[in-house]
């Protein structure tokens, strides 16, 4: 992929849901404030995330926190799905995923940003790592863009395509936030092993 003394490139793209947004950036000051010159982070947002964020009032904590940030302006606009078939990012997590893209990836279709950079990953052979947002039976306690909490009851069909996107070729489905953290210290000790 790249090489060893570059830094941990990771591509973390954000689509249009409140779900798990500040502990997403959370995690990705943590991993930045860790592993420094180590780690890079990129952040590509869909156009929805984008509204999202800043509804939730994050885009303010989002900047200061990554530099590097990418706004969906069309499928391959900007173009990151080239790079990413190509092995150029270390690691392509899209977190949190919203039942709308879900649906879109698990019908092939390809129409945002992130929708086809994750159709354009796997055919090159590189795994894509998600975490929907409504993958589980129970109902989610989520937050509203006050702060306040939401508790959502996930519908039959967004089950059906989270274990639709489960069984996908090249697609690695995180069941809890938690698993992510662990995964990404896993590969950066990894990378930087012999160092």
């Amino acid at each position: 992929m790249t090489d060893k003394k570059s830094p941990y490139k990771i591509m973390w793209g954000m689509t249009g849901t409140g779900y798990l947004i500040k502990e997403s950036i959370d995690l990705m000051k943590k991993l930045q404030e860790t592993y420094q010159e180590k780690i890079d982070i990129t952040v590509m947002l869909s156009k929805e995330g984008e509204v999202v964020i800043k509804w939730y009032k994050q885009w303010l904590y989002l900047t200061e926190v990554i530099t590097k940030i990418k706004v969906e302006k069309t499928p391959n606009n900007p173009f990151f799905a080239g790079p990413l078939q190509l092995g150029k990012y270390d690691l392509f997590l899209v977190c949190p995923l919203s039942a709308n893209s879900i649906a879109k990836i698990v019908h092939g279709i390809a129409d945002s940003l992130i929708t086809n950079c994750v159709a354009q990953t796997i055919k090159g052979n590189i795994t894509v790592y998600l975490l929907p947002s409504d993958q589980h039976v129970e109902p989610i306690v989520t937050s509203r863009p006050d702060g306040s909490p939401l508790i959502l009851k996930i519908r039959d069909i967004e089950l059906e395509n989270v274990n639709k996107l489960k069984q996908m070729e090249g697609i690695h489905v995180f069941q809890n936030f938690s698993e992510i953290e662990p995964l990404i210290i896993k590969k950066i000790q990894e990378k930087f092993k012999n160092v």
